[in-house]
């Protein structure tokens, strides 16, 4: 039990991370101008309503082997979903670093560049493949009957 709300803390936290990085302002602005897809962004939201129903997710997973294999999945779906956010936010720090070393002609240039148009193309791809299988998570929680449960301290 103990083991399995740690668990489910580290996912918790680590949607909260996620979804806090999504909605910042300078991400966002990223996202829009290096072309990449903006409402796959905002359908990563979706992690917020996987996140209201951790805690029933937790406490039914010791008797539901369904709901423990569907904790693991999503464990698995959230930490592929940081490393993506974080090979972009690595992106987007490189491109700061090289804009300030570059003269306006050379950075109009590189940012039409096939190199950067198929990492966006590449990044757009990736971004769909994890808000599909959010997705899948989504539609789960409902087929297994997790609500949104707030967790007693007593």
């Amino acid at each position: 039990m103990a083991l399995a709300m740690v668990g489910e803390a580290l996912i918790s936290a680590s949607v909260e991370i996620l979804t806090k990085r999504i909605a910042s302002r300078e991400f966002r602005d990223f996202f829009s101008s290096r072309k990449l897809n903006i409402s796959v962004l905002d359908e990563l939201m979706k992690l917020l309503a996987l996140n209201a129903v951790l805690n029933d997710a937790e406490e039914k997973q010791i008797t539901d082997l369904a709901v423990k294999e569907w904790l693991e999945e999503l464990k698995d779906a959230v930490l592929d979903a940081e490393d993506l956010l974080d090979e972009i936010n690595t992106d987007a720090l490189r491109c700061e670093v090289e804009d300030e070393t570059k003269t306006s002609t050379t950075k109009v240039r590189s940012m039409f560049s096939s190199s950067f148009k198929n990492f966006y193309k590449r990044m757009n791809s990736k971004l769909e493949a994890i808000s599909g299988r959010l997705e899948h998570f989504v539609r789960q929680k409902d087929i297994l009957g997790l609500q949104s449960v707030t967790r007693s301290l007593l």
